[in-house]
């Protein structure tokens, strides 16, 4: 945390040049090693009495593990008390000092190296676990992408895009709150942070208002589960060359059967021949907008079909 997150590196220069700071009495410090063993951002080298102030992270524990008193935070203006620590280190212990700082040194290296390597072993394992889902144990998953829309999607009951960035704080209780994964927040710089809406884990399901029922400041507002079902807050589009009828000549219909509107009706491909494969025909005045259609569409990784929000959302 201290050394690769960016917070943590900007509260260490903040900690190095605080006021009070850890310091180790050397009189009373009878090099026990419990400080240093207690500590949890490892700052304290019990040996040599020495805090790395930039890394302490002031949890106290090594003031409670210490049965003589030897630790207490003070302030700057108490260098008389800690006289110059690498000095009386060099005074005290010549050469043997500097071997010994030395093989601490080369410790504390093998220590980071060792935990780098195991953390970069566990990373990689972990990626190609995740990446190595099978379907069925024959084909490999492919991940859902989200499509370039012109525009974005907003939840039922936002009413519009001025509306909902004018009304929302961006709190994010919606975005926790979705039990489908379908709301995230906007990335877009008129919008930032506003919840939007994708179909790569999930759709926004009929039954379910749980984003209205959380909003605090009215920017999502759904009076019931009927005033959602009637809201239009998009409507599909199909991409032909993506859609399995075409690339591979078979009927599929999943988006048909999945659809809560009826708002898909399946077509043959060819004219007057009810035998060839269907595709999909979109009615955009019954589409709501749910994205079911396009999370259960089985082309990978873009589904051939998609949604486009509206500005303003149409209620009928």
């Amino acid at each position: 945390c201290n050394t690769i997150c960016p917070v943590g590196t900007i509260l260490s220069i903040f900690a190095e040049n605080s006021i009070v700071k850890p310091v180790i009495d050397h009189d009373k410090c009878v090099k026990c090693g419990l400080c240093a063993k207690k500590c949890k951002a490892s700052c304290i080298d019990a040996k040599n009495g020495v805090v790395d102030s930039s890394r302490c992270v002031d949890c106290m524990n090594c003031i409670s593990v210490c049965h003589k008193g030897a630790i207490s935070f003070s302030t700057s203006s108490d260098k008389d008390k800690t006289p110059n620590i690498i000095k009386r280190i060099k005074d005290s212990f010549g050469k043997k000092a500097k071997k010994d700082e030395s093989a601490h040194v080369a410790t504390d290296e093998s220590k980071r190296a060792f935990l780098t390597v195991g953390a970069i072993a566990v990373g990689s394992a972990m990626t190609k676990s995740m990446a190595k889902t099978f379907d069925g144990g024959l084909a490999e998953i492919t991940e859902k992408k989200e499509p370039q829309r012109n525009d974005r999607i907003t939840p039922p009951g936002s009413k519009s895009y001025k509306h909902i960035e004018e009304v929302c704080t961006s709190c994010g209780l919606c975005i926790t709150a979705c039990p489908n994964e379908v709301l995230r927040p906007s990335e877009s710089l008129d919008s930032l942070l506003t919840p939007v809406m994708s179909f790569e884990k999930g759709y926004c399901r009929p039954e379910c208002k749980r984003c209205s029922d959380v909003c605090p400041t009215g920017a999502i507002s759904l009076a019931d589960l009927a005033e959602k079902s009637a809201t239009h807050v998009g409507h599909a589009v199909l991409i032909a060359d993506n859609c399995i009828s075409m690339k591979k000549g078979v009927s599929c219909g999943n988006c048909a059967r999945h659809c809560p509107a009826g708002a898909i009706t399946m077509a043959p491909t060819v004219n007057g021949d009810e035998t060839s494969p269907k595709m999909p025909v979109i009615d955009s005045q019954r589409c709501i907008g749910c994205g079911a259609c396009e999370n259960l569409c089985p082309s990978s990784p873009y589904s051939a079909i998609y949604v486009e929000g509206h500005r303003v959302h149409r209620i009928d």
